[in-house]
């Protein structure tokens, strides 16, 4: 056989083939059913479509699928080749499809149904991005002090500088009139410096430059200088970390479920056959009682009443946080600019194992220390929170232990608690090794009893145990140091010993609109004892007054005070204080809250000597090419732009923000970061000749920054013209008129007049009347400010089809 005959025959053989196995293939491919049916579950219709597929009798669907209907699908289940689930491989449920109404019916028992997730509120917008814009702000806080003939300055200054990339912050202390001062303080003193990158999506921090490290109840922080990575969950405020109580079950036909957290209702809907869950119900921290109750359509009842207790220091099952930094150790903080010691780093992990327990750990090193430790969290059957945990540490070949335990309860009526830690003489850690040693005991107490209508008592005890050590001069920076700098200082300097024993006990109570208070203390080791007695009288809204009288090492004085607080732009306010003696003292001081800063003016006097002082308080901000002042920016702002178009009024949340300036912008602040903000400008105030596509809009600003709001108000180059015929009649009701330019179509209505909006200097208009006859006419156009012309009439004159 020739080449090319066989390779006909080879090529016959395989298209042969080919034909057969379409042919043997088809009919399976043909036994595939695709169906949308309705789904009924013991006899109550899900209000659901299920996608299924029809397969030799059968019906499959995807794992999905089958838990968006509510069926359980257990781990392991015999799925086909294309990863579909036989409904018969769900165990206690059993089918019936009805072909002619396109509906499945189910029949399962409880436990194979997932349960109806019900919420109790609604989640925080996460759908509005997190944006920042590109500016600067600096806050001030400048004081002037006139002391008899000396007049002495000083300043805090804030600045920060935002972007999308991270917030660039330092702070910086200024003081003016260095010979009232001596040489104990440089005319300026940088802060912090850091640079701060924060990421919503994952809920990290990067900072570079000063901070804080991260720490638990038992640790002590400090200030590095370096590199930290934490977690930071404020960047979702609307993620609730702490373990909430879950309740649920399981009706057998429609039902209401009521429920009441203390007392008061947080959750009232009606539920479809089956189980049901409450996942998370709005708590406060502390004991309660949560009871549910669920009524059906017969009036029948059944009410569920479960304790809980909610505890911000527990973290939910699953969910962690940890926080890794290095660097070198900050000293003599707010004293001097650049005092770093040695290179330190430390990192702190906790975790929810579970619902009711959460670990914790901890860790620090530096040169020749070492310090690591762990702990735990625990609910004690809902009736409290206990702490414990254990660290050690090795320091120049000494190892060091250190134990704390603690217990806290919140209650309605009855609220305690306690902590005690104790460290051996060896136990260091980053604070001991730079100037603060560690407690070797310290205990804490306190109780509180609330008396409903009749008030409310506390008590308080703490004692510390500190024994007397030797630290390097170099690195003390402990309270009541001073760094005094081209001054020699001993090569180590002793911190006397500590020994702290204070006990304390308070009364408030609330008598016709009217505030009485009472506390009391005793010091046992320094034998010393006070106590204090007062009213509070409210004067108005942002007013009150105060009259106390107070006994302290066998003296005893009067005092009484007024104040009133600004609260808004515009507000005044003031504060007087005069106390009779020990020592004597009087002090006044107004204040007044302008758009541009707080400003405040005061005298005080004590024991004869007379102190005047003035002080500004505000912020300078640099957005969008223009400069805004205004009152501290403690956290975001937004600056409203709107085209230009200024005597604008705009709402921060339904509150009058401002106004619009002759640029068209107003700068709102204190936003709160990370959450929708809502932002709304006035109508009304727009000129009629402009457009307002939209009169509200929500952000979300990075913390510490500024973002621009904008608001397009264009001109809308608009008109209203009057069409008439050749013969000078309106063009009838229900024509079409259509601006040639842009394409734009406008009904004719009464009096033939349409409305069009982007005009140019010369247009056409083309109309199509309810005859199907067209005519057109060419007009000029000018705008007039503030105004909508009329234009016409305008003879439209007939044309072809």
């Amino acid at each position: 056989m020739r080449r090319g005959d066989r390779l006909r025959s080879a090529f016959g053989w395989i298209t042969a083939a080919l034909l057969v196995f379409a042919f043997l293939a088809a009919p399976a491919r043909a036994a595939d059913e695709r169906l949308l049916l309705a789904v009924v579950v013991n006899g109550y219709s899900t209000d659901k479509i299920g996608q299924f597929v029809m397969r030799g009798g059968a019906l499959l669907a995807r794992p999905a699928e089958l838990r968006d209907l509510g069926f359980r699908v257990p781990e392991g289940v015999r799925e086909t080749a294309d990863k579909l689930v036989p409904l018969t491989a769900l165990p206690g449920v059993s089918s019936r499809l009805d072909q002619h109404t396109q509906t499945l019916y189910v029949t399962a028992a409880a436990e194979h149904l997932l349960p109806a997730l019900l919420s109790a509120g609604e989640a925080a917008n996460s759908n509005i991005p997190v944006e920042s814009g590109l500016g600067a702000t600096l806050d001030y806080d400048t004081v002037g002090t006139l002391i008899g003939n000396q007049a002495i300055g000083s300043g805090l200054f804030d600045t920060r500088a935002f972007s999308p990339w991270g917030v660039l912050s330092s702070g910086t202390l200024v003081h003016v009139g260095a010979a009232s001062l001596g040489s104990m303080l440089s005319p300026a003193v940088r802060l912090d410096t850091t640079w701060t990158y924060s990421d919503p999506q994952t809920l990290r921090r990067y900072r570079v430059g000063d901070f804080i490290n991260g720490g638990l109840g038992w640790t002590r922080p400090v200030r590095l200088g370096g590199a930290q990575l934490v977690t930071d969950f404020s960047m979702r405020p609307d993620l609730v970390t702490f373990p909430l109580p879950s309740i649920g079950g399981t009706v057998a036909v429609p039902s209401t479920v009521d429920v009441m957290v203390n007392g008061l209702r947080v959750f009232s809907r009606e539920v479809a056959p089956g189980p049901f869950q409450i996942p998370q119900l709005p708590v406060v921290t502390g004991a309660g009682t949560v009871s549910m109750t669920v009524t059906d359509a017969l009036g029948r009842q059944v009410a569920t009443v479960l304790p809980f207790y909610a505890s911000s220091n527990l973290l939910a099952s699953g969910l962690q946080t940890y926080s890794v930094e290095a660097g070198a150790v900050r000293r003599n903080w707010g004293l001097v600019s650049n005092d770093y010691g040695s290179l330190s780093g430390s990192a702190t992990y906790r975790r929810g194992l579970w619902s009711v327990f959460t670990v914790e750990t901890h860790a620090e090193a530096a040169p020749g220390l070492v310090m690591a430790g762990a702990g735990g969290v625990l609910d004690f059957f809902n009736l409290a929170v206990l702490n414990f945990a254990a660290a050690g540490s090795g320091n120049s070949g000494r190892a060091g232990t250190q134990l704390s335990a603690g217990m806290q309860r919140l209650g309605r009526v009855v609220s305690f608690g306690g902590s005690a830690t104790f460290a051996d003489g060896n136990f260091r850690d980053l604070a001991a090794v730079n100037g603060d040693p560690a407690p070797r005991l310290s205990l804490n107490a306190n109780a509180g009893l609330s008396l409903s209508r009749f008030g409310s008592l506390g008590a308080a005890y703490t004692s510390i145990d500190r024994l007397a050590v030797a630290v390097p001069s170099g690195s003390l920076s402990v309270p009541g140091s001073t760094f005094i700098p081209g001054v020699s200082l001993p090569t180590s300097t002793l911190l006397p010993a500590q020994h702290t024993r204070i006990a304390s006990a308070s009364y408030s109570v609330e008598l016709f609109h009217l505030s009485l208070f009472a506390t009391a203390f005793h010091d046992f080791a320094g034998r010393d004892t006070g106590a204090l007695i007062g009213l509070t009288i409210p004067l108005g809204p942002r007013s009150s007054a105060t009259v106390s009288g107070s006994s302290e090492a066998g003296s005893r004085s009067a005092q009484v005070q007024a104040t009133q607080s600004p609260v808004e732009i515009g507000d005044w306010g003031y504060q007087v204080f005069a106390q009779s003696n020990a020592p004597r003292h009087e002090f006044g001081q107004v204040q007044y809250k302008s758009p541009w800063a707080l400003l405040t003016a005061g005298a005080d006097r004590v024991s004869g000597q007379t102190t005047l002082q003035t002080e500004a308080q505000g912020a300078v901000s640099l957005i969008d090419g223009s400069l805004f002042p205004s009152n501290t920016i403690n956290d975001s702002f937004a600056v409203v732009d709107t085209d230009g178009v200024p005597g604008v009024r705009v709402r921060y949340e339904n509150r009058e923000a401002g106004v619009t300036d002759a640029a068209g912008k107003v700068l709102v602040p204190d936003l709160l970061s990370f959450q929708a903000n809502q932002i709304a400008i006035e109508p009304t105030d727009v000129a009629i000749d402009r457009t307002v596509p939209f009169g509200t809009r929500e952000v979300r600003p990075m913390d510490r920054s500024g973002v621009v709001v904008h608001f397009p108000l264009h001109r809308s180059d608009g008109a209203l013209l009057k069409l008439v015929d050749e013969a000078g009649k309106p063009e009838p009701l229900g024509s079409v008129a259509t601006l040639r330019a842009t394409g734009a179509t406008a009904p004719v209505g009464y009096e033939g007049e349409a409305y069009f909006e982007g005009l140019q200097p010369h247009d056409e208009v083309r109309v199509e009347r309810p005859n199907g006859e067209r005519c057109s006419v060419a007009f000029d156009y000018r705008p007039t400010p503030g105004r909508i012309p009329k234009i016409g009439p305008l003879t439209c004159r007939r044309t072809a089809r």
